[in-house]
């Protein structure tokens, strides 16, 4: 009995306890007036009735916690008992109660477990307001049925005045059994349940204050609620200078940012909807001693006992902000070690000619073998060679700008310049580069230096692709064309293409297949982030089979899709 005791509900035992009750009294009245089979029926229907009443309250207690398979279970079992009482004769005053006004008991059943079931198959709020108001009214209607059966019940035990003792005598040994197996196990229970209550509430509370991350609570009046471990690390306030102060001011918030967050609390707390609530913000915050630092910030939020509360997660990126400079300055830094290959190269051969006229003009100049006007001549010669390299140099020094200038320009023209910085690179390797371009204008809009160095990366990843790997005939084929709102630039070599297993890893940080003295592993990777984050656009590679001069080749594809700019 006591395993009974703890299994069930206090409602239950309650119920249970009164129903046995019942049950014990007519039971005396069986004894005595041998009407066990009449009295059994009287017993079943007030045990029915009563339950009507029971059922009605859990149907709103399960409705209002969502509890579906219960609340299912509730709304079927008072429809099939419901059917049941109206399927037994009934007096004339019951017949009142349930089909006539002003009560019509039967009429706000059926529409009682008709909203539970619209309830249970569309989740409306309609129905849920309808079982909650009419919940109490209810449970009053039933009372007055019950009431009916218990009376009519009791006048069928008149006969038993002279037990009355007896059946005292054994009501109130049932009572004390209900105090002992049912009023104090119950207390014991909810004793229990507080305990489980504040040690989940200790648990949370841990929880929180050992995330890694900031965790900053708001109440509806923008009080702290909490101010965690790592918040206070971050911010370098303590708790007790935080909790139930007012968040909106400038001690952890910069001024820049002020009215967005108090803008944006308000409409949260006014209207409940909370647009940011998906969203991951980059934005900075203020230590106590008014440093600024990076942050990346989210938020969440809840309803605790009516009042909206919302939950911020804040962590500090500082360190991750100067790992990303860090790696910016390292791909500047290779890349100006490329380009400083490219010039020697593209330097080699004016530097070269200049010596050679030079040379011959002081030779036939010693030797009374030149004329004024054929020096005139040797020196314009010279003066267009160093006009060359001091363009060359103008173009290698827009390419290492550190004020990156932002506006419209031609892709083509970026194309070009890439293939010029590289053009005397690649006929010393012996190249073939192949431009395959489109006449339309393609106008796109950001930094041209940048998307400059993204072609050129790429281009001398093919270069020392097809030397390390001495391709007989090297081809490099770079195609520029449109496709819908986005311009396209493929670039093409045929170096046999990137191995599956590290095709997916090219784009990420450090990541190399060349010698360490060869290659850094971020070139690929600032491209990627230029034209994803600069751009907002995309870059892929694929391997894939192209033709140059009816010849087919196989390798590496380059894909940019860049959006174009309307002009």
């Amino acid at each position: 009995m006591i395993g009974l005791s703890t299994s069930l509900s206090f409602t239950t035992k309650y119920v249970f306890a009164l129903s046995l009750i019942a049950l014990f009294s007519f039971a005396a009245y069986l004894n005595l007036v041998k009407l066990i089979d009449s009295q059994s029926n009287d017993v079943k229907v007030i045990n029915i009735s009563g339950k009507q009443r029971m059922l009605s309250q859990k149907i709103a207690l399960f409705a209002i916690h969502y509890k579906t398979k219960s609340l299912e279970e509730m709304v079927d079992l008072m429809d099939s008992s419901h059917a049941y009482l109206l399927s037994l004769e009934m007096s004339d005053e019951l017949k009142d109660i349930y089909f006539s006004k002003p009560v019509l008991l039967d009429e706000k059943v059926k529409a009682y477990i008709e909203r539970g079931k619209s309830f249970l198959k569309n989740r409306d709020g309609r129905s849920l307001t309808y079982i909650l108001t009419n919940s109490q009214p209810l449970l009053k209607d039933l009372d007055s049925a019950v009431s009916i059966y218990q009376k009519e019940t009791e006048q069928k035990t008149q006969n038993l005045k002279n037990v009355e003792l007896f059946i005292f005598l054994f009501i109130s040994v049932t009572l004390l059994f209900e105090a002992l197996f049912i009023f104090r196990p119950a207390n014991n229970s909810v004793k229990k349940k507080t305990k489980e209550l504040k040690s989940q509430k200790e648990y949370a509370d841990m929880i929180t204050e050992i995330n890694n991350n900031a965790i900053i609570a708001v109440d509806a009046n923008f009080n702290i609620l909490t101010f965690n471990k790592s918040a206070q690390n971050m911010f370098g306030y303590a708790a007790e200078e935080m909790l139930h102060t007012q968040l909106l001011d400038e001690r952890i918030i910069p001024h820049k940012y002020l009215d967005r967050h108090v803008n944006g609390l308000k409409t949260f707390m006014t209207t409940g909807e909370f647009n940011n609530k998906n969203f991951i913000f980059e934005l900075e915050g203020q230590h106590k001693n008014k440093n600024i630092f990076p942050i990346r910030i989210s938020f969440g939020s809840k309803t605790e006992e009516g009042s909206r509360i919302v939950v911020a997660n804040i962590q500090d990126i500082t360190l991750e902000k100067e790992k990303d400079s860090l790696i910016v300055e390292q791909s500047r830094f290779a890349a100006m070690g490329e380009m400083i290959g490219n010039i020697a190269h593209q330097w080699r051969q004016p530097l070269s000619s200049i010596s050679t006229i030079a040379t011959g003009a002081k030779l036939r100049y010693k030797n009374n073998l030149i004329s004024d006007e054929e020096l005139d001549e040797t020196f314009v010669k010279i003066k267009d060679h160093t006009q060359h390299l001091s363009k060359t140099i103008d173009d290698f020094r827009d390419f290492f700008k550190q004020d990156k200038e932002i506006g419209t320009f031609e892709i083509c023209d970026v194309v070009d310049k890439s293939i010029m910085l590289t053009e005397a690179m690649y006929k010393d390797n012996n190249i073939n580069l192949t431009l395959r371009s489109s006449k339309s204008k393609i106008v796109v809009n950001g930094s041209s230096g940048e998307l400059s160095q993204v072609f050129l990366n790429i281009l001398n990843n093919a270069k020392d692709a097809l030397k390390e790997k001495k391709i007989k005939n090297p081809v490099v084929l770079i195609e520029v064309f449109n496709e819908d709102k986005h311009m396209v630039v493929k670039i093409h070599d045929n170096a046999g293409g990137i191995p599956d297993d590290i095709k997916t890893k090219i784009f990420e940080p450090y990541f190399t297949t060349k010698h360490k003295s060869q290659g850094t592993g971020i070139g690929l990777f600032m491209s990627k982030k230029i034209i994803t984050k600069h751009f907002n656009s995309t870059i892929e590679v694929e391997n894939r089979e192209f033709e140059v001069e009816n010849e087919k080749f196989y390798g590496a594809e380059f894909s940019i899709k860049i959006k174009k700019t309307k002009i």
